[in-house]
């Protein structure tokens, strides 16, 4: 028995009904990984990895963002801000983003609404790289 998996961005259809054996997120509650027959539930998505098996025994991951999931009847759709494969990730932007946000993060008089911005900035860029090396 398999998952029907969705994931979804404003930008892209990244898979609409495509199977899988296992999916794994990150949530607002953590780390999950959902399998079949899995109860139903709807969450947040933090920013951060994103993986699954499909069927014949592939893993496929890549970098998601916030946003809500749903899990029905052994159905889960991702709705996320942003979503990239691993293929997706140019990993020398994501080097920019890094040096750039710690650039920012450096300077002594960030407000509050900004320090955040650039933390959850220099968090991106850091969980790209990681994912593409």
């Amino acid at each position: 028995m398999a998952l029907q998996l969705t994931i979804l961005s404003p930008e892209k259809r990244l898979l609409e009904s495509g199977e899988a054996e296992e999916v794994t997120l990150t949530t607002g509650e953590g780390l999950i990984q959902v399998l079949p027959g899995h109860a139903a539930m709807v969450g947040t998505l933090e920013t951060g990895t994103f993986s699954y098996r499909t069927p014949g025994g592939q893993t496929l991951s890549g970098f998601i963002s916030t946003g809500f999931f749903e899990v029905r009847d052994d159905k889960i759709s991702l709705l996320a801000e942003t979503v990239e494969t691993r293929g997706d990730i140019d990993l020398e932007r994501a080097r920019r983003a890094q040096a750039r946000a710690e650039d920012v993060l450096k300077q002594i008089d960030l407000d509050e609404a900004r320090l955040q911005k650039y933390r959850r900035k220099l968090e991106r860029a850091m969980i790209r790289q990681k994912l593409a090396e």
